[in-house]
């Protein structure tokens, strides 16, 4: 079962996946795999950028029944196969001419559990309740894709 919770504005989940630990750090930082689990379900992404190493940037582009939005950041540590830190923000109305809106720190670590992995997200932190409750909301349906990918989750 997921785990998430919030402490000091920040996101914590943890959810285990039937998956080796390299296949799930592959997950985040292949442009083909990204792009088919990131964003819950409902989101058509337009655009996906990965260039996941230190000093690299991320950018997704796409659209839901809200209208568009654009997120990208920067990667801070890429530690093959255990852990990824970026940061996050989003670009007002999906226009990158615009400032970005505050930013928050991902830290992403994955633990092998023999051919299962287990992975711990932190993400924060938020500027307030609903942004934390729109991220952890996003996560969930996004790992629930993340699974598709993989098999079964616990």
């Amino acid at each position: 079962m997921p785990d998430a919770r919030l402490d000091n504005n920040t996101l914590h989940i943890s959810r285990i996946f039937d998956a080796p630990r390299e296949r799930v750090f592959d997950a985040w930082v292949n442009r083909d795999q990204f792009v088919r689990w990131m964003c819950p379900p409902g989101v058509e992404i337009t655009l996906c950028e990965v260039d996941a190493r230190r000093s690299g940037a991320w950018r997704i582009d796409g659209r839901n029944e809200r209208g568009v939005f654009a997120s990208s950041g920067v990667y801070l540590e890429v530690v093959r196969p255990e852990r990824l830190v970026f940061t996050w923000a989003h670009h007002a109305d999906g226009d990158y001419s615009r400032a970005r809106g505050h930013e928050t720190t991902v830290r992403v670590e994955l633990r092998a559990l023999g051919e299962r992995t287990e992975l711990i997200l932190i993400h924060g932190p938020f500027a307030d309740v609903e942004d934390f409750a729109c991220h952890n909301e996003g996560w969930a349906g996004s790992f629930d894709k993340l699974v598709a990918l993989f098999g079964r989750s616990a």
